[in-house]
């Protein structure tokens, strides 16, 4: 069996990291095509935002328009 980098026991909870990634990268999609606000924490606080239609290319963090725990 190949060890999947996670220390969690359960088998279940060591893909959950990746599925809660999976989800958040597809409601960013949706809400930037049907220019849905989606609700984010920054800061600490509550932000709804509203993507970009465009997503601009970087060599930073945030390719994905926004869901800085997606990367």
């Amino acid at each position: 069996m190949k060890p999947t980098g996670s220390h969690e026991p359960d088998q279940d909870m060591q893909k959950a990291t990746g599925a809660l990634i999976r989800a958040a990268k597809r409601a960013w999609e949706l809400a930037r095509q049907t220019r849905t606000e989606i609700v984010v924490v920054r800061d600490g606080q509550l932000v709804r935002e509203i993507p970009p239609l465009a997503v601009q290319k970087s060599t930073g963090g945030d390719e994905d328009g926004g869901c800085l725990s997606c990367s």
